[in-house]
């Protein structure tokens, strides 16, 4: 490449970073609407929230933050999955992030879900399914994650999409 090039190249790259942009792709965030992912499926959750009693209070992502919590024993039963991030929702978080070396502030974050998908295992893509591993017995919760990224978790025998601003599984009240 010759030195004009580089020249070029350097100069775009410095306008990209002087607007705040980047060549990088952007992460993957609440404000997407839904838990997404590319590449890796395991590096997915590390980029996601916040999920808490002022955030997303009432979604299929509060859902899944309580599908978890019931599989490590932190809720005592599926009942407790109503897709609403209530103070029962908040104690048991507290909980969890204590139990798991996190500060607990009771709001599922980067750090929060980066720990929680570490008890990820299967596989991402068409008919593929990704689990959950509880801590709890043999408590699991089984997501998919479709060819265009977007992330689903099954409560029973029904498949919902993680919609941050929604809230469609029946047990959702």
């Amino acid at each position: 490449m010759s030195l004009r090039m580089k020249s070029a190249a350097l100069a775009a790259l410095l306008v990209l970073g002087s607007l705040g942009l980047s060549p990088m792709p952007a992460h993957a965030s609440a404000s997407g609407g839904v838990v997404h992912g590319t590449g890796d499926w395991r590096d997915d959750w590390d980029d996601e929230g916040p999920i808490s009693q002022s955030a997303y209070a009432h979604s299929n992502v509060a859902a899944m933050w309580q599908a978890i919590l019931w599989a490590d024993g932190r809720l005592s039963s599926t009942a407790d999955i109503d897709c609403r991030f209530g103070p029962g929702t908040h104690s048991a978080t507290v909980a969890w992030q204590k139990g798991n070396n996190l500060a607990g502030d009771g709001i599922v974050g980067e750090n929060t879900l980066f720990v929680a998908s570490l008890s990820l295992s299967g596989s991402a893509g068409s008919g593929n399914r990704i689990t959950y591993d509880g801590a709890y017995g043999s408590r699991y919760v089984t997501f998919t994650r479709v060819d265009n990224g977007r992330w689903g978790m099954y409560i029973g025998n029904e498949l919902k999409t993680l919609w941050y601003n929604d809230a469609t599984f029946s047990a959702c009240s």
